[in-house]
């Protein structure tokens, strides 16, 4: 398998939008998680080379009482 060819993809702006299109300012304050780094999930920035806490997806997943599967997929790139 050519894993060059997938990539991490975060839907946290799904989420996000389902959440009455919540800011990430407000997301930050209530995790207490700093807002660069939910702002880089939001646009999938660098995500073969990110590395995400576990804290973090624990606390996304506990506010948004989501499971890592609905916050993570794993899509082809071309």
């Amino acid at each position: 398998m050519d894993f060059e060819k997938v990539t991490l993809h975060c839907k946290l702006d799904e989420i996000l939008k389902k959440h009455n299109n919540m800011s990430v300012l407000k997301l930050s304050e209530e995790i207490g998680h700093r807002r660069t780094t939910i702002m880089e999930l939001l646009h999938n920035t660098n995500m073969d080379k990110k590395k995400i806490s576990a804290s973090l997806i624990v606390k996304l997943c506990v506010y948004f009482d989501i499971t890592p599967n609905d916050l993570f997929e794993i899509r082809r790139v071309d």
